[in-house]
């Protein structure tokens, strides 16, 4: 198989070539990655650079590029397998894997041998919906060694019980794994208990993830689950997905009132009733480990029975101010808070953000949901708290009323704009009028009907997106319902003043956006290659998806192979997802190599910003230092803003500024530049002056030496 050909390039890869990783030198693999991803790209996986020196391979599909499903073939998966087993098996630089259903049935056998012989594997994620018990068998086997394993993902797994059962005994005996991911399907009141027993004997895990599933409305579970959580050593993140049922979160909540480990709750996408609330503002009275704590679109209900109100009107008997205050008033632990504030009333709002202020301990609190007629009230509120900078308040949604408030509502960093019909003209020209005097929007949803981005409106729309410099992501969808006709699914390619085309000119024109997602569209040729042109030529555009009108899919044609001929000189993009074509897969697949090069070397060049002194991280810095990418990272990494990351990195580009640094870093001399001095008298490397070198190293980059071998 060493002699096989890639499916685009015709390269040839030696897969049998040993790692050659080893401190400040990556293993040769990673001079190959294009090649072997060649081979990896048809089974939905990709080897994506992780951190310094490492790798990942990762399952692609509808993630990062929104891929294409295709069809495998068994000699396809037979020669994944095979690259894959000898990854593992002698690639110390291989730490991460997702292994799917396709590659781990071709060969069950050989790849959880791969498994356990594998000296470097710590993350392993599983996406399997269909168990025979030989696989299950064979892989809660394979789990079973992989000492040196420390996460697990396996919500996307459908459990049945021999898979259970190994579980739970990998629970029990791990002495490595410290974050488990559980499944997001339903898991059967027998199957849920065996893995409760494992979590209790557990005495490693420290972040762990559960659905609904897991919670079952059996007594035994509920019992075992709460004293899992009251008596947890290790335990410090938890997170709870999906509760939904009335019975789910109160064992969950009620045994935190005793546990003396866990610093962080979230609950995600859960069902709160009142009583959960007074068991949440009890539990923050009692637990005074807690620092974080976040309720992440959760939904308000009163009463069990009434599945259908979503955003009640609470009695004032069962209001939930009093019990906050009094939480607030007595727990000195929590750091960080998000809230949803549906249920509030706004006469409420200034004594619960006081309570919030007060509260010495919390640094950051975060108003997820509220109710969007509410907004001038919240934001005035947060304002008279005098710290508004420790509150960050979620999406809203802007309506007829609150409009004209924008540019006072200055607490609002993320708006979302939906007019579709004629009738709500009106609040729409008022809302594009006062957008550009909001500088405190970073990030804008806009979704309206074609025609009514036609005349003053559009010239609105399209000199708020050309002028301005403080928004950071545009999702904009437009309907063509109105303008084209319900049933016409044939746009007017050749019209002079079409929506697409005002938009795309503004876009280009753009100097600020760095995630832009366009909906709906449907584009000529002609508007295709502005598109293209726009991606190439914007130094802030990293991240893009583009959908057009279900009627217009073949709008995407000719995007791809346009931007696939030159986008190898494309060092922004790090995202892109759209509609592929399986008659453009070379195209799709240069396209997405480049976005993984890219992520790449913003990974590596963040690792210099943060004191990594090898050349190959310095090179990728000398690539990518405008990168939004790059800054996002490095405020990721040292936890600071975005003016102090830009400031460390432009300190960290210097830093190797000069012949010597510069030489050093390139690994050409270890200290410093000396040169024998010469017969005949001329010149050398260390006789040029400041300016001389100065510029020559404006042609020069790190990445142009030549690796040592």
């Amino acid at each position: 198989m060493s002699l096989e050909k890639s499916f685009f390039s015709g390269s040839c890869i030696d897969y049998g070539a040993p790692c050659t990783r080893k401190e400040g030198r990556l293993c040769d693999i990673f001079r190959h990655l294009p090649v072997w991803n060649e081979f990896f790209w048809k089974v939905h996986l990709e080897l994506q650079e992780l951190s310094l020196g490492e790798l990942s391979l990762v399952n692609t599909y509808d993630k990062r590029t929104g891929y294409p499903r295709f069809h495998m073939t068994q000699q396809v998966q037979e020669k994944t397998a095979t690259l894959l087993c000898h990854l593992l098996t002698h690639h110390h630089c291989i730490v991460s894997v997702d292994l799917t259903s396709y590659i781990l049935k071709t060969n069950i056998e050989g790849i959880c041998d791969a498994l356990c012989k594998s000296a470097s594997l710590r993350k392993l994620e599983l996406s399997l919906w269909h168990f025979t018990t030989n696989l299950s068998l064979s892989f809660t086997a394979a789990l079973s060694q992989l000492n040196q394993l420390q996460v697990f993902d396996c919500s996307d797994v459908l459990f049945d019980h021999t898979f259970s059962v190994g579980l739970s005994k990998f629970l029990a005996s791990t002495r490595s794994l410290t974050t488990l991911y559980m499944s997001n399907y339903h898991i059967k009141h027998k199957d849920a208990a065996l893995i409760i027993q494992g979590l209790k004997r557990n005495e490693t895990i420290t972040t762990l993830t559960i659905t609904g599933s897991l919670i079952t409305d059996t007594p035994e579970c509920s019992v075992m689950l709460s004293e899992y959580l009251s008596c947890s050593q290790t335990l410090r993140v938890l997170s709870v997905h999906w509760a939904l049922s009335h019975t789910k979160l109160g064992p969950i909540i009620g045994a935190l009132c005793h546990n003396g480990t866990l610093l962080e709750l979230n609950l995600i996408r859960c069902v709160l009733y009142i009583e959960y609330f007074k068991l949440i503002t009890g539990m923050l009275r009692q637990n005074w480990i807690l620092s974080s704590f976040h309720m992440i679109d959760c939904k308000v209900y009163e009463h069990d029975f009434d599945p259908h109100c979503w955003k009640p009107e609470f009695r004032s008997e069962s209001s939930l101010i009093s019990l906050w205050l009094m939480a607030l008033a007595q727990n000195k632990a929590l750091k960080e808070l998000t809230l949803d504030l549906r249920w509030i009333k706004p006469d409420e709002c200034a004594s619960l953000f006081k309570a919030l202020s007060s509260n010495t301990s919390l640094v950051k609190v975060t108003i997820d949901t509220f109710n969007n007629k509410d907004v001038v009230h919240i934001c005035e509120a947060l304002r008279d708290t005098g710290v508004p900078e420790r509150f960050f308040v979620g999406k809203h949604h802007v309506l007829e009323d609150t409009a004209a408030a924008l540019p006072a509502c200055k607490e609002l960093s993320c708006i979302g704009v939906e007019y579709w019909f004629p009738l709500e003209l009106e609040p729409l020209h008022t809302t594009l009028c006062v957008l550009p005097t909001c500088d405190h929007v970073k990030s804008l949803s806009l979704t309206m009907d074609a025609v009514m981005f036609k005349g003053n409106v559009g010239s609105l729309a399209a000199k708020y997106i050309t002028n301005t410099t403080a928004l950071r992501e545009l999702r904009l969808t437009i309907t063509f319902e109105t303008l084209h006709g319900v049933d016409q699914t044939v746009c007017d390619w050749y019209a002079v003043n079409r929506p697409e085309r005002t938009l795309l000119q503004a876009l280009s024109l753009n100097k600020g956006i760095r995630r832009l997602a366009l909906k709906g569209l449907c584009i000529t040729e002609a508007e295709a290659q502005m598109l293209v042109d726009t991606l190439q030529s914007s130094r802030t555009i990293c991240h893009f998806s583009f959908y057009p009108k279900r009627e217009c899919l073949t709008s995407v044609i000719p995007l791809i192979p346009k931007l696939s001929a030159i986008v190898s000189s494309n060092y922004m993009l790090l995202s892109m997802r759209t509609v592929w074509y399986k008659q453009h897969h070379g195209d799709t697949f240069t396209v997405a190599d480049v976005v993984r090069r890219n992520n790449s070397l913003v990974t590596r060049a963040a690792d210099f910003v943060m004191g990594a002194r090898h050349r190959y991280c310095g090179a990728a810095a000398e690539l990518v230092p405008f990168n939004p990418g790059l800054v996002e990272k490095v405020q990721e990494l040292a936890s600071v803003d975005e003016t102090v990351a830009a400031s460390r990195i432009e300190s960290s580009l210097k830093s190797f500024t000069e012949l010597d640094d510069f030489m050093c870093l390139a690994g050409v001399v270890k200290y410093s530049v000396t040169c024998p001095r010469r017969d005949d008298g001329q010149k050398q490397l260390v006789d040029l002056n400041r300016d001389c070198w100065m510029y020559i190293r404006q042609f020069l980059k790190v990445g142009d030496i030549l690796d040592p071998k």
